[in-house]
């Protein structure tokens, strides 16, 4: 009986709270969440469509059919001139090894009312349940920013903390290679924690940023995915 006993309760030690499931699930998918939010645009493959006014300069007629001038453009040879520098200075960037800082808030602690009604539309042929009362949780959990992995090796994540307030957040000249903040809220789970939904933002400047909603499941092996990204806002 003592044995049964203390048997039993190593079993209730090892069971997780809700909490630490949801940060169980969090730090598994950081690498791809992380991923998926960081954007560079230098790395995009072409150089972005230039303006009305360059393609004019280069005697192409933008005023009229802008659409048109570009597809021209993009036959000539100062666009694969363009595109040549591009793939250079694109290739240099990739090849940097210089570490990329992105600030990261020391918590996590709110959810989004709306994404319970999102996630049940969703996975409409799931038919979920969700349990609204989630939403009355008012505390979170700290970030444990050992646990934030990124499967872009160059990317490290300091705490929102260490940096300053308000406008001088994106004014102050930093000894580190910044390009900007990166957030997220907690994850909605339905009632059998097998799908859920949480919203995301990186932002690179005063207007300059972006959101989404992230869809993720577990699938057949138990593995967390993201099912489905959709944007929500940009500035």
């Amino acid at each position: 009986m003592i044995f049964s006993f203390t048997l039993f309760n190593c079993e209730q030690k090892t069971e997780l709270t809700d909490l630490e499931f949801e940060q169980k699930v969090f730090y598994e998918l950081f690498p791809e969440l992380s991923d998926k939010m960081y954007d560079d645009i230098r790395l995009i493959p072409t150089p972005p469509p230039p303006s009305p006014k360059y393609l004019t300069e280069q005697g192409f007629d933008a005023k009229n059919d802008y659409n048109k001038a570009l597809e021209d453009w993009q036959k000539s040879d100062d666009y694969q001139n363009r595109l040549k520098e591009w793939q250079k200075r694109r290739d240099s960037i990739i090849n940097d090894t210089t570490e990329i800082y992105i600030a990261f808030p020391d918590s996590i602690n709110r959810f989004e009312r709306e994404d319970m009604y999102e996630l049940i539309n969703h996975f409409n042929e799931q038919k979920l349940v969700v349990d609204s009362k989630n939403f009355e949780l008012e505390n979170g959990f700290k970030v444990d920013f050992a646990n934030l992995k990124s499967n872009n090796e160059k990317l490290r994540f300091k705490p929102m903390s260490e940096f300053p307030e308000r406008r001088e957040f994106w004014t102050t000249k930093y000894d580190f290679n910044f390009r900007g903040s990166m957030s997220f809220t907690r994850i909605l789970f339905d009632k059998t924690k097998t799908f859920g939904v949480l919203n995301a933002g990186f932002v690179k400047g005063r207007l300059n940023g972006g959101g989404c909603r992230i869809f993720i499941r577990k699938d057949e092996n138990g593995n967390w995915k993201i099912d489905k990204i959709k944007g929500t806002w940009v500035s």
